[in-house]
């Protein structure tokens, strides 16, 4: 008993983590083989207007060389696990410049010259130090992708709703209470994180951005989740982890192309009846609430490959769960199940890898 006791304690915890850990996955950085990668500033001057990646990731930099300005070609510029402090005031001048990689730095902030790269596409900018980006951070219109997560932004300029092809805007943990009023000008946008901030409701805004793929808002101080949530018709990822919702929008059914559902601690009391109607969803996770009865509907979601029910209220499961012919893990540690109930399950999932 106690080997078994210490076994559910630990797969607990490893839960714990992993929903944790998933938060501070960095985004995943391609390589482009079509340009000719320089890691050393001395070989790199020797043709400066050849230079189109220049790679000083590592360097033990702690300012930005004078010499980085003589690549008037640069278009790739990896200044990533150095010391920096800030960038020079004539950052600017770097035109030519489309993705810059400067994350695990110790920025604190970003000169104005910094939205003046006409040409820049993607930033990876998370691990620092910052407190806010540049007022006129909209100028920089051909941004697609921002990632500034780990930070200690607590305000974001309004001219962020001013990127017309802004598609993954990352700003999760960081200090923010509040997002910008005008997030419905940002119709390209298909991913947005704003997990681990201070928000405390729902930024109604959300609600006119109808690309958008990915939402996490996990990890905020949310109460409510409008109905209205159903707008967003085409997202496939939505994680509301540990927020203090106890009700769940009765419709979330209608949101017939999510997959990836996260519901961890966030004091619900039930499920509703429409959740059998998310056709595409493949991982349904709401471990650590208060759940005593799960929707006989849950039986209709057919493409169900995971379940985690972990540490809720629950004593059965509908019988209906005997239709989920896909489902191969079942998390249900820390409940009421007798041991009868327990074997009724094995029997109704035989193919289903369970954990009790």
């Amino acid at each position: 008993m106690i080997f078994k006791s210490i076994i559910r304690i630990y797969i607990i915890i490893l839960i714990s983590i992993f929903s944790i850990q998933a938060q501070e996955l960095s985004p995943k950085i391609e390589t482009d083989k079509t340009l000719k990668e320089y890691k050393d500033l001395a070989t790199a001057l020797q043709e400066p207007l050849q230079v189109e990646f220049l790679n000083l990731s590592k360097s033990k930099l702690k300012s930005l060389p004078p010499d980085i300005f003589k690549f008037k070609n640069l278009k790739k510029l990896d200044l990533s696990h150095n010391e920096l402090k800030d960038l020079p005031a004539n950052f600017g001048e770097l035109k030519n410049l489309e993705v810059l990689y400067i994350y695990n730095n110790q920025l604190a902030s970003l000169p104005n010259s910094f939205t003046q790269l006409p040409n820049l596409r993607e930033v990876f900018i998370y691990r620092n130090k910052l407190k806010t980006l540049p007022a006129n951070f909209g100028d920089l219109k051909s941004l697609q992708r921002f990632y500034a997560f780990h930070n200690v932004i607590s305000i974001l300029p309004e001219s962020i709703c001013d990127l017309p092809v802004l598609k993954v805007f990352d700003v999760h943990k960081n200090e923010l209470s509040d997002v910008p009023k005008n997030l419905d000008k940002l119709k390209s946008l298909r991913e947005l994180y704003l997990n681990i901030n201070k928000i405390p409701d729902f930024p109604p805004d959300i609600f006119s951005l109808t690309n958008l793929v990915v939402l996490d808002l996990s990890y905020n101080k949310l109460t409510v989740i409008p109905d209205s949530i159903i707008i967003l018709k085409k997202l496939e990822k939505l994680d509301l982890s540990y927020n203090h919702l106890a009700v769940f929008p009765e419709k979330i059914g209608e949101l017939k192309y999510l997959r990836d559902l996260g519901l961890y601690n966030c004091d619900l009391i039930t499920l509703p009846e429409s959740i059998g109607g998310l056709d595409s969803l493949h991982i349904l996770t709401a471990p650590f609430n208060k759940l005593k009865i799960i929707p006989l509907t849950i039986g209709d979601i057919a493409m169900l490959e995971g379940i985690d029910f972990t540490r809720n209220e629950l004593s059965s499961l509908p019988e209906t769960i005997a239709n989920l012919r896909n489902l191969k893990k079942l998390y249900i540690n820390q409940n009421y199940f007798s041991d009868a109930e327990k074997e009724k399950i094995r029997m109704l999932l035989p193919k289903t890898l369970i954990s009790f």
